[in-house]
């Protein structure tokens, strides 16, 4: 089951070197299996978590103390479980190995909200994860 693809680095639908995303699906949206539409900041959204509203991608989750071998897969089937995910980017260094964290793009507030709370602490691999939304102070 090959639900994501990685793109080729340094090329506009790549976006930064070195970093995997999902591709684009055949609906034409970015994301990967359950991947939902993004709207606008809903009213009941705290300050602090405003800034990490991506208009395009949705809410912006960072997953830092990832093990080395943390790739798409990984990301994905850590937070599929709380809802539609429209991309994964674990950042890597040339060589392919995660450098220890990532990005998770959530179109819904609430199930980005539920992903932090239950995953934050997490354990993989020995390495508890820190999970919050991305610019958010702890």
């Amino acid at each position: 089951k090959q639900w994501y693809q990685r793109r080729v680095r340094g090329t506009e639908e790549g976006g930064k070197k070195g970093y995997p995303t999902a591709t684009k699906l055949g609906s034409g949206v970015v994301g990967i299996a359950g991947g939902g539409e993004v709207g606008s900041i809903p009213d009941d959204v705290p300050d602090k978590h405003r800034s990490s509203y991506d208009p395009e991608k949705g809410w912006v989750v960072f997953v830092y103390n990832l093990p080395a071998t943390s790739n798409n897969e990984t990301l994905y089937s850590l937070f599929a479980r709380f809802g539609a995910i429209n991309t994964v980017k674990p950042v890597v260094d040339k060589d392919g190995s995660c450098k220890g964290y990532g990005f998770v793009h959530m179109p819904k507030y609430e199930d980005a909200c539920h992903s932090i709370q239950m995953l934050d602490g997490h354990e993989i691999n020995g390495r508890a994860l820190q999970v919050r939304f991305k610019n958010s102070l702890k």
